[in-house]
């Protein structure tokens, strides 16, 4: 099975292990300022290429924030090794061991994925509380593609530590990042627990996110501007127009074609 993502190796966080620990510090305060905290219990995860080693944010205290000037240290497990004995206390103090399983499912299945982005993004939630995004951003949905949305059983949800629980959002969510040949699964949403963001690295990941909630922005000002009318969006044609514009800017470093 072949998987594709745009960024095939990112110079800022996978030369080395150091890189990547100081970017997913940087990452984690970002998406935290922007207000994309992860869910209760929930985590982001990278690592570099091929590696089995996960390092993960570990939120510091207030004292301890004060004194190194960031709201997070880093941490890590093994992809092949989830015993709950053997996971480091400060990584279980933070999220529950069925967190972790579901990150190892994610990467065993998706080689090309280095990192997870698991986000509580407000605007997105609540877009799609009764509905769906409507193609009111372009560049968004050229960008992120197919997007499946996952709906848990709401009994189970309401029982948010129970086993089942988490045994049905790992099957749904694993059967959901396996997408189409050249049109890898982005972004998977799951109704009322947040957005799992999948990318070739830290930057990537983390950039699916924002332009989720951007779009998700966009399609609420699009409906308070429409007072209740109907509100125009995008149609097939003028995406693949979008499209095609961007393919050859790519491929003319940014020229128009003659």
């Amino acid at each position: 099975m072949a998987f594709f993502i745009g960024n095939s190796f990112c110079r800022l966080c996978q030369m080395n292990e150091e890189d990547l620990k100081n970017e997913l510090i940087f990452c984690s305060n970002g998406l935290r300022t922007k207000g994309l905290l992860p869910p209760i219990k929930s985590i982001h995860s990278t690592r570099l290429p091929n590696s089995k080693r996960i390092w993960t944010p570990i939120p510091l205290r207030d004292d301890l924030i004060k004194e190194m000037k960031t709201n997070y240290d880093v941490n890590y497990f093994d992809l092949d090794n989830l015993e709950s004995n053997n996971i480091n206390k400060s990584i279980n103090e933070q999220c529950s061991i069925h967190e972790l399983r579901l990150h190892s499912e994610l990467y065993k299945l998706r080689p090309d994925v280095n990192a997870i982005c698991h986000t509580n993004s407000p605007f997105t939630i609540s877009s799609f509380k009764n509905g769906t995004l409507e193609n009111v951003h372009g560049e968004a949905k050229l960008i992120l593609g197919d997007i499946p949305v996952v709906r848990l059983n709401e009994d189970l949800f309401n029982y948010h530590k129970s086993e089942k629980f988490w045994e049905e959002m790992i099957k749904l969510v694993s059967r959901s990042c396996i997408g189409e040949p050249l049109r890898p699964i982005r972004i998977i949403i799951l109704i009322q627990h947040g957005v799992i963001s999948l990318g070739a690295c830290l930057h990537e990941a983390r950039a699916f996110v924002e332009i989720l909630e951007e779009w998700a922005r966009f399609n609420v000002y699009a409906k308070i501007i429409a007072r209740g009318d109907q509100i125009r969006t995008l149609t097939l044609e003028q995406l693949r127009s979008l499209g095609g514009r961007y393919a050859r800017s790519i491929k003319f470093s940014g020229r128009c074609s003659l």
